[in-house]
């Protein structure tokens, strides 16, 4: 077995049992708590960037992320058949039911106090394809190209429309500026499958492989869309919660507003089941569409 002859070398580590749980292990050594032995597809530097921002949050006091484990001369990685794998703290509790109201707002106030302290992050080093603040103004253009493979959704296209609009704006530059010069990043898939409730009802974060140096609002702006689709009520309920820990900026405001205007559910569905895609979602009536967008006013 020598990926576990190279853990307990790598590690420093005696290991006395292991559980596979999905991609990851739960594994024991001895008289200190489990720990999660989690194997990357990416290449070492963004593995790399990854456990450094473990390490920045812990730096900054935040106790709801993993906590890296080192071995030896601070080893950190251990490669073995095309995979790194890297040693944090496991997290013990279930996900978060984002059915309950409760929950739900426990997730946008977590959100929050991760956002606070999502950055300071040097740019020095950060793999080029981590670095992503201008990735915003692709998306009206890469949702629009998905949307036109179909027929008769021409009022979605129209929404990839005013996002790009609104995109040109100079308070959207700015905003992203704002961001880069904040050193700050983003979770990049902040849903209740990437959250722990532990037995004191603390949330933590237990993934952040599609972490990047991001504009934080995607964040925000993707928990709401999977939560809240086309729903301009329940967007601006999730949006006071967060508030309530991080109140928002007027460019977080702005930026939010440009991203909440794509049709995000729609281009998640194309892209998950093609041209199955109508099985899996419920799209809103002309009236309801309509509606949404003056919703969103409100934010600004």
């Amino acid at each position: 077995m020598p990926l576990w002859t190279d853990f307990e070398k790598d590690f420093g580590l005696k290991l006395k049992r292991r559980k596979k749980i999905r991609d990851v292990y739960q594994i024991y050594t001895g008289n200190r708590g489990p720990l999660c032995y989690k194997p990357y597809s990416f290449p070492e530097d963004e593995v790399a960037f990854i456990r450094r921002l473990f390490v920045h949050l812990e730096g900054r006091g935040y106790r709801y992320a993993p906590k890296p484990v080192e071995g030896p001369d601070q080893r950190s990685l251990t490669f073995y058949r095309g995979k790194y794998w890297s040693l944090t703290n496991w997290v013990k509790g279930r996900s978060p039911d984002f059915s309950r109201h409760s929950e739900l707002m426990k997730g946008f106030r977590t959100l929050a106090k991760f956002h606070l302290q999502a950055e300071g992050f040097p740019l020095e080093g950060v793999p080029e394809n981590r670095i992503r603040y201008e990735e915003v103004y692709r998306r009206p253009d890469e949702y629009r190209t998905e949307i036109l493979r179909y027929r008769g959704l021409g009022r979605f296209i129209d929404l990839c429309h005013k996002s790009e609009e609104y995109g040109r704006e100079p308070v959207i530059a700015a905003a992203i500026e704002k961001e880069r010069q904040a050193g700050a990043f983003g979770h990049g898939d902040y849903n209740y499958p990437n959250l722990v409730l532990d037995r004191s009802r603390h949330l933590h974060l237990i993934d952040l492989e599609n972490a990047s140096m991001t504009v934080r609002m995607t964040d925000l702006a993707h928990i709401l869309y999977r939560n809240y689709p086309w729903n301009g009520e329940g967007v601006l309920r999730g949006v006071e919660e967060y508030d309530r820990k991080r109140p928002l900026s007027a460019e977080d405001r702005h930026l939010l507003y440009m991203l909440l205007l794509l049709p995000y559910p729609l281009f998640r569905a194309m892209r998950q089941f093609g041209r199955k895609y109508r099985r899996y979602i419920d799209l809103p009536s002309p009236a309801r569409l309509a509606h949404f967008p003056k919703m969103l006013r409100k934010l600004l």
